[in-house]
């Protein structure tokens, strides 16, 4: 297997922690084949302090989010692997290394489409992990809504081994080049565009479970995370435009990859679910109405990219519908080899 990867960050006025996360980057062992930094637009003076590292970097006149800065990102890269790093990340040293060797003692290793690590909470600019998980890979539940695995919790209440989960978050994942080239949209987007940002990880893990692609969580790949949204502490805590973005893409990843099957085997818990949203978003959360807007005006967009996604499937729907059984979330611990 070759072991060649690129790192890609995406920042936007990430100046408090984008020293730290390249000065973890550059420690990595073996070093990417290329660091490339897309600056969002920042006016806090992330790309001059990523102009200070030996790396690439692109200089983007507007924010694009996240989804576009990947897209960007992705498109000028070309080695076999990629590490996807939010600038508020910092990988161990030997992250990538862990996340190499498990993939390839795996059982179907060349089926892995992408793999994760145990993501601890960093409290401080200089990211240094703490005793809380932020993310042992991400699940998903009956209702079609998708967690970080542990968020919140210390790391002595839960037992981690190597495992198959749905899909790692997009703070820090590598992903294998061939499996984000074959769930591409037809106008060669790896990450849905219309998502800016928020969910787009958790679409395209659905996409590639659809595809027949595994991901791997390995808990011996350690990087710190100082994530500045934390949903465990609930919606309140968010800001309004973060939660009428939430609001919108949940429902359109549900547009794109949710099929027929799914809502009859998981009925009616889903549909409880959309009722609760729908109710606050008319009450107690009337800020979010305009991500609805957002939802009626891009359902041409949303239905076409179902087509797609849909048309391509290569696992049945009962294997797909297996991540959304429990309550809890659904994994496959797996042995070593």
């Amino acid at each position: 297997m070759d072991e060649s990867y690129d790192v890609l960050i995406v920042s936007h006025n990430s100046a408090e922690t984008l020293s730290a996360c390249l000065e973890a980057v550059e420690r990595l062992d073996p070093p990417p084949v290329e660091i490339l930094v897309v600056d969002n637009a920042s006016e806090d003076g992330s790309s001059e302090i990523a102009g200070r590292f030996d790396l690439s970097m692109e200089r983007l006149e507007e924010n694009r989010g996240f989804t576009g800065g990947m897209n960007h990102g992705i498109s000028l890269l070309s080695s076999p692997w990629l590490l996807s790093l939010n600038p508020d990340c910092a990988p161990a040293p030997d992250f990538v290394q862990q996340l190499f060797e498990s993939i390839s003692n795996a059982p179907q290793s060349d089926e892995i489409g992408s793999a994760t690590g145990l993501l601890m909470r960093a409290e401080t600019p200089d990211l240094e992990p703490g005793p809380i998980i932020d993310s042992a890979g991400m699940i998903v539940t009956p209702s079609g809504r998708h967690f970080d695995r542990g968020a919140g919790r210390a790391l002595s209440d839960l037992e981690l081994h190597p495992a198959l989960v749905f899909g790692g978050t997009g703070a820090a994942t590598l992903y294998r080049r061939q499996a984000l080239e074959d769930v591409a949209y037809p106008d060669g987007a790896i990450f849905a565009p219309s998502f800016f940002a928020y969910r787009e990880d958790a679409e395209l893990a659905w996409r590639l479970q659809w595809r027949g692609w595994s991901c791997l969580f390995e808990p011996e790949a350690f990087a710190a995370h100082r994530r500045g949204l934390r949903p465990e502490k609930g919606r309140h805590s968010l800001p309004d435009e973060i939660n009428r973005t939430s609001v919108r893409n949940r429902f359109l990843m549900r547009i794109h990859c949710a099929d027929l099957s799914w809502h009859l085997r998981l009925f009616p818990r889903w549909l409880l679910r959309d009722l609760l949203i729908l109710g606050a978003c008319l009450s107690i959360e009337m800020s979010s109405l305009p991500g609805l807007i957002d939802l009626f005006r891009l359902r041409s967009d949303a239905v076409s990219r179902r087509r797609w996604v849909l048309g391509r499937r290569t696992i049945s729907s009962e294997q797909m519908s297996r991540w959304f059984r429990r309550p809890e979330g659904w994994i496959e611990e797996i042995e070593r080899t």
